[in-house]
């Protein structure tokens, strides 16, 4: 039974990149958390950096000015490139593991140290000119499958083979995918065998799904895509609220003074400051004392959530916990930024200051690089065309096509409640499916963990 859920599961829309989710808890809860952290103070940095200088807080300071320029040429290039990474090697990860108490394999810290994600995007005139970057929705846009004249590509590859596990572009109205399915597999330390094995079992009619799990470039039209997620939340609407991922509305007016609310909270707590030169790079420091800053912009999120409704007409958003504040550093964190040439080459920020006790020793930075006038993204050639649509059916023949002795060693399944139906219908399962998925020997957690992976 196991078995035929997680072949069901590779078999989602993102397939091998869902399996390799599962299977990257290699690497240790809290080192995955202040890598979360960390990314999100290091982009906080550079947007702090760039609103606070453009807004004036930062009134005429030499410091301010360099910084200001040199995120103002981000925008003026036609193209930028992304690189996040750790800037630290494996035994620096592991020094940094055992410091915080929190011990990191070797193995691991390998990866982790030789891992890049990149992201690059690129229009046929100035970013700062599209109608994406005006709208300051140059990434969410992505959700709406509209990018308004930019082109977006990740990538997540080694550093040192210049290997390329996961790429990613959406180019107009189209998404491209290529995953190295085995090497993923190689660099979380499991054997190939296994994606070969799935990939044997693919039905004939899979195509395109099984070129991608043979790392060969698939493209889906994203359209489609967004027409198919629309019927979904429409048969997962059962009457008794909004259906699921209904965007929430803002009042113009609330997002007005939430922009004023978040200029007043940074120009409060960040200060700029020239730190000398990093090779011949000149190197300012953004720092902030944290509690004080993330309080002042939670603060100004919550008012604009106060008025931010879904289709029900209820809040869409929770107010935060205020205990949830005393975990956040009561300390003052800071971020370097590199300018060469006036223009933006890197935003560095210490993991370790994250730590409960900092050690003044052991060191993780994480570095967020800059390339302006990056390649142009393009559209693969030869990309065979993924039908989601012909896909979900594939995923559920494989559900159910395993053999009966699997099924009896397991015993039976309890039958489906209604109760149980309708919370499958507003995970996106109609009333068939689910009866077809748990007839073929599948719980109610095995169909909705099903129906989960499927969504992506």
């Amino acid at each position: 039974m196991r078995r035929r859920v997680e072949l069901a599961s590779a078999a989602g829309p993102i397939g091998p990149a869902s399996a390799f989710r599962h299977r990257s808890s290699a690497i240790n809860t809290a080192l995955r958390r202040s890598v979360r952290a960390g990314i999100a103070v290091t982009a906080g940095a550079v947007l702090l950096a760039a609103g606070v200088t453009a807004c004036g807080t930062v009134k005429q300071l030499t410091a301010g000015e360099k910084l200001s320029g040199a995120f103002e040429k981000l925008g003026d290039a036609k193209s930028v490139g992304f690189q996040l990474s750790v800037d630290a090697t494996a035994d620096q990860i592991v020094a940094f593991g055992k410091a915080v108490d929190d011990p990191i394999e070797q193995k691991d810290a390998d990866a982790l140290s030789d891992l890049t994600l990149n992201v690059s995007m690129s229009a046929d005139k100035p970013l700062k000119d599209t109608e994406a970057f005006k709208s300051g929705n140059a990434l969410g846009a992505v959700n709406d499958y509209d990018l308004k004249g930019v082109a977006l590509a990740y990538s997540l590859g080694a550093k040192k083979s210049g290997k390329t596990f996961a790429d990613i572009r959406l180019v107009g109205d189209r998404m491209y995918l290529k995953v190295d399915a085995r090497g993923i597999a190689q660099l979380m330390g499991e054997d190939t065998k296994g994606v070969d094995e799935f990939a044997g079992s693919l039905p004939a009619e899979a195509g395109a799904f099984k070129d991608a799990v043979d790392g060969k470039w698939v493209s889906m039209d994203l359209k489609k895509a967004k027409e198919l997620g629309e019927q979904q939340k429409k048969s997962a609407d059962t009457g008794n609220g909004p259906a699921l991922g209904a965007v929430p509305s803002f009042d113009p007016a609330e997002l007005e003074r939430f922009g004023k609310s978040v200029k007043d909270a940074v120009s409060k707590n960040v200060s700029v400051e020239e730190k000398g030169k990093s090779g011949d790079a000149d190197v300012i420091q953004v720092s902030a004392p944290a509690r004080p800053l993330v309080e002042g912009l939670v603060k100004a999120f919550e008012k604009l959530a106060t008025g931010a409704t879904g289709a029900s007409g209820i809040s869409a958003f929770p107010p935060v916990p205020s205990d949830d504040f005393s975990k956040v550093p009561d300390r003052k964190l800071a971020a370097d930024v590199l300018i060469k040439g006036g223009k933006a080459q890197a935003v560095t920020f210490d993991l370790m200051q994250l730590a409960d006790k900092p050690d003044p020793v052991a060191h993780l930075p994480l570095r967020l690089g800059f390339a302006v006038d990056a390649p142009t993204v393009a559209a693969p050639v030869g990309a065979a065309e993924l039908d989601l649509g012909k896909l979900q059916e594939i995923a559920m023949k494989m559900a159910t096509a395993d053999d009966t002795s699997a099924a009896g060693a397991d015993g039976p399944v309890a039958p489906l409640t209604e109760a149980q139906y309708a919370e499958l219908a507003a995970a996106g399962v109609d009333r068939e499916k689910a009866a077809n998925l748990n007839a073929a020997g599948l719980s109610f957690q095995e169909i909705k963990d099903f129906a989960a992976v499927v969504k992506g």
